[in-house]
């Protein structure tokens, strides 16, 4: 007899080391366990130390995962076979695996002795020098083994003669139903049922989540495919469909099911309510329009215009939630993006974060692990209504203290050519709040404050002085002496020149007053 097959066994999971190893009778089938290992780089020092002929790996391992075990694996050792283990929610990593040189695969909700017996003997019947390790009988694969080995990139160059009598008609399409509990039998039989009784169909790399249906039909057939397809949505409403373009050549089936289930995962995350979406009516996105101008929203929200800035960014994030063409990521990256951005600005305008800034990882995780749109919205849009209670409560705490100072200020600058943006641009305010404000909580506009406060200082000057009316109206902030006259008379019911001609009278009967009173 000649040399046993070695074979080592990795897998972060010891319960599941163990399962595989007493699946089947390894010695009894020509088999050696020479091994086992927890990561890809324990791995690596076992192959080194006991040159397996095929490695059973894991995908998902701390310290170095089942894809760079494979890449270093081939690059050190090109002679030793890879098969790998992958549950449905690490399928895409299997895929580019196969890249790196994987011999096989074997889904784990599939992992039973026969199975796995069944793929190392298909392993083995390509290494040479241990044809003696396989069974007399050389295991032939299905025809939906063999199309999902294509949808992974497996070379099918061996399967084609099975593939021709298994295809028959000249046109192929792919239908992607995603949703829970799926039974691919029953979807295949209920599209055979409603009208396809006499097409090949065949239900491919299948889940309780997800299940790719092959159809093979003639072109003058894809209607009749395409009412059955809407039928069978119409049933099975809990689920969503995708019916991808339709292609010619069964080599093609690679990229048609990449290219058409990114496109489906991108619509689905938009809209996860739809249950039909086919190549040719696909919804329409909104149109093109500018991108998002942060440094507009950021000038709007220092200027205190609120409203306008969270107008604008709801605006964009509707936009961004019609455009089904773009990745979730830059959805939610935006999103994220805004997130940080917010939270600094109201750190910067003395807003108290505290309990913000302890809660936006949480919103960061939210919206990243969200699995559609809405989802994502929502989270962002509990994260715009804390904002805006702190605002709120911010703007409370201040109003008085803000005020006070601003009135303070006009005290200080009464006789400068003072104006309200220039208060503005001082308080780090928007010129239109700045009024709006000054009118809500003083009771009266700024230009009327400041000529009552000029016009009183002008009185004080008037009674306590022999200054000049002109040189008064420049000492308390007029530029043109009419105008001074103008608001004096206004405010005071008399001219500055009455003014003071009637205090002056006024001391002069006082004095007259006193002197009598002497006498």
């Amino acid at each position: 007899m000649g040399e046993a097959c070695k074979v080592l066994i990795v897998d972060d999971e010891m319960l599941i080391r163990q399962g595989i190893i007493n699946y089947i009778d390894w010695e009894q089938e020509g088999f050696q366990i020479v091994g086992e290992a927890s990561n890809g780089k324990e791995a690596l020092q076992l192959i080194a130390e006991f040159s397996p002929h095929i490695v059973v790996t894991d995908i998902v391992m701390p310290i170095m995962d089942g894809i760079d075990l494979v890449r270093e694996g081939k690059k050190a050792f090109p002679d030793t076979e890879f098969i790998v283990l992958s549950s449905f929610e690490n399928f895409d990593y299997v895929r580019s695996t196969f890249q790196n040189g994987v011999a096989d695969y074997i889904l784990k909700p599939k992992l039973n002795g026969p199975e796995l017996l069944k793929i190392l003997n298909r392993v083995v019947s390509r290494i040479p020098d241990l044809q003696h390790c396989v069974s007399a009988v050389k295991p032939e694969r299905s025809t939906e083994e063999i199309l999902e080995n294509m949808i992974l990139g497996y070379d099918f160059s061996l399967d084609q003669t099975v593939l021709a009598n298994a295809l028959p008609n000249s046109g192929f399409a792919l239908l992607d139903v995603q949703g829970k509990n799926l039974d691919p039998f029953q979807l295949k039989a209920g599209l055979q049922r409603l009208s396809l009784k006499e097409l090949p169909v065949f239900a491919l790399n299948s889940s309780e989540t997800e299940t790719v249906i092959l159809l093979n039909f003639n072109r003058d057939q894809l209607d009749n495919i395409k009412r059955t397809i809407e039928q069978q949505a119409a049933e099975t409403s809990d689920a969503a469909w995708m019916l991808f373009e339709p292609f010619d050549a069964i080599d093609d089936i690679k990229r048609v099911h990449d290219e058409g289930r990114m496109k489906m995962k991108k619509y689905m995350f938009y809209l996860p309510d739809a249950n039909l979406f086919s190549y040719d009516n696909l919804p329409e996105e909104n149109e093109k329009q500018d991108n998002f101008d942060l440094n507009h929203f950021i000038e709007l929200f220092k200027d205190r215009l609120f409203n306008a800035a969270f107008t604008y960014l709801e605006d964009h994030v509707d936009y961004l939630a019609g455009r089904y063409n773009n990745d979730s990521f830059e959805f939610k990256s935006f999103l994220g993006n805004i997130v940080f951005n917010v939270i600094v600005l109201l750190d910067a305008m003395k807003y108290d974060t505290q309990e913000l800034e302890e809660k936006k990882y949480g919103y960061f995780s939210a919206i990243n692990e969200a699995k559609h749109a809405k989802e994502a919205f929502d989270q962002f849009n509990e994260f715009l209504e804390e904002v805006r209670t702190i605002m709120l409560v911010g703007d409370k705490a201040n109003e008085s203290n803000n005020l006070d100072k601003i009135l303070g200020y006009i005290e200080q600058h009464y006789t400068e050519p003072l104006r309200l943006s220039e208060i503005a641009n001082h308080f780090h305010f928007n010129a239109s709040y700045l009024s709006s404000y000054f009118s809500t909580h003083h009771k009266e506009g700024f230009s009327e404050y400041l000529n009552r406060v000029r016009i009183k200082k002008s009185m004080e000057l008037l009674e306590n002085s022999t200054v000049s009316i002109s040189n008064i109206s420049g000492m308390v902030g007029y530029s043109e002496h009419s105008y001074f006259c103008k608001v004096f008379k206004r405010i005071t019911g008399m001219s500055p020149g009455s003014y003071r001609k009637e205090l002056q009278a006024r001391h002069e009967n006082e004095e007259k007053g006193l002197s009598s009173l002497k006498k």
